[in-house]
């Protein structure tokens, strides 16, 4: 015999819940598999699979970073891998940053070297050698004046080149907020510049070289140059800063460590107040007199010269020698000035030599 069949036996309707009562159960589960749930099954949490989710963010990740991406969401990687990852996927960042990072910071340690050996006039940093009194040993202070002299004055030209490379968003260039960061806190330790006010008369200046528009520029010679050129950067609440920081650095040695107003007013002078005038004048000869004088008739109005790579470095950080590199590629940083100088200069001789081959 065969058995008979099965007896069917229909399911009971379950209406849809309204919005009033959606409204009052609160949001749906995050586990639920349907807005509506059968009267006889339980509703229990799982674990929420993350798998697409996942996916997801990393295909976002890799639209974003195509070359060089690496899943650091889900794998646990040792320090040194992450570093290593995220120096390939930002080179440019890292270096930018880097450099920052050591420009600034060789600023701000060699500025308590106002504070210094506070039983001397002047700090001395051959102090410690122990010379027996003769010629030498007298020249020494001297000597170091003038060694804190230079460097302050280099490392801060070197704070107001990190300045205008973030202007030109080439400190951190994949992250923007931190490049212009980075640029006003440099704007204000240089000299109480404002960096938006930096910013648009850069532009303005890269728009229109030479120009009567342009901030940098000034017709008349090296003294009226000079001269207009402070003018325009030094404004009223510039001053004030800079005298508020000057006073207030005096004051710090005077009444905290016991060093004499005269000896701490020349420390001030020596280590902070003389390297940033003596930094804009370095900046104003060779990183725009020289460049721009008797306005070049070149595309961009600048100029480059041949000097030896040390001494592009010491004199205003390559954007002297490299000028007119710089207003043709104004995207790339100082450090690598040097490498596309070199390389237009060879393109340059391959065209000579063809042209004269024909």
């Amino acid at each position: 015999m065969t058995p008979p069949p099965p007896r069917l036996v229909p399911r009971r309707a379950v209406p849809l819940p309204s919005a009033s009562s959606r409204c009052a159960r609160g949001p749906r589960p995050p586990w639920s598999r349907s807005s509506v749930a059968s009267p006889t099954t339980t509703l229990v949490p799982r674990a929420v699979d993350t798998t697409a989710i996942t996916a997801m963010a990393h295909g976002m990740l890799r639209e974003v970073h195509a070359s060089g991406f690496a899943p650091l969401i889900v794998e646990v990687q040792p320090p040194r891998r992450i570093l290593s990852e995220l120096g390939s996927a930002y080179p440019r960042d890292v270096v930018g940053l880097g450099l920052a990072a050591t420009i600034f910071g060789g600023w701000l340690t060699t500025l308590p070297l106002m504070f210094a050996q506070p039983e001397a006039a002047l700090p001395n940093l051959f102090a410690g050698l122990g010379l027996a009194p003769g010629p030498l040993a007298a020249a020494l202070p001297a000597a170091s004046v003038v060694l804190v002299m230079a460097f302050r004055t280099w490392i801060t030209t070197g704070v107001f080149v990190t300045v205008h490379d973030a202007i030109h968003g080439q400190v951190a260039p994949s992250f923007p907020r931190v490049n212009h960061l980075v640029g006003s806190v440099c704007a204000f330790c240089y000299a109480s510049f404002s960096y938006k006010l930096l910013y648009r008369d850069h532009n303005k200046h890269h728009a229109n070289p030479t120009a009567v528009d342009d901030p940098d520029y000034h017709e008349g010679g090296l003294k009226r140059w000079l001269l207009g050129f402070l003018a325009h950067y030094s404004t009223f609440w510039q001053l004030f800063w800079e005298s508020f920081q000057f006073w207030s650095f005096v004051a710090v040695g005077q009444r905290l460590m016991g060093i004499p107003f005269g000896h701490m007013t020349a420390r001030v002078a020596l280590v902070w107040a003389l390297p940033s005038l003596l930094s804009g004048l370095q900046l104003f000869y060779f990183g725009t007199y020289l460049p721009h004088r008797n306005s070049p008739s070149s595309k961009h109005h600048a100029r480059s010269n041949d000097w030896p790579w040390v001494v592009s470095l010491v004199t205003c950080f390559h954007f002297g020698c490299c000028h007119e590199e710089h207003h043709a590629f104004p995207s790339v940083a100082w450090w690598e000035l040097p490498t596309v100088r070199a390389q237009r200069k060879g393109l340059e001789g391959q065209v000579r030599a063809k042209c004269t081959s024909n």
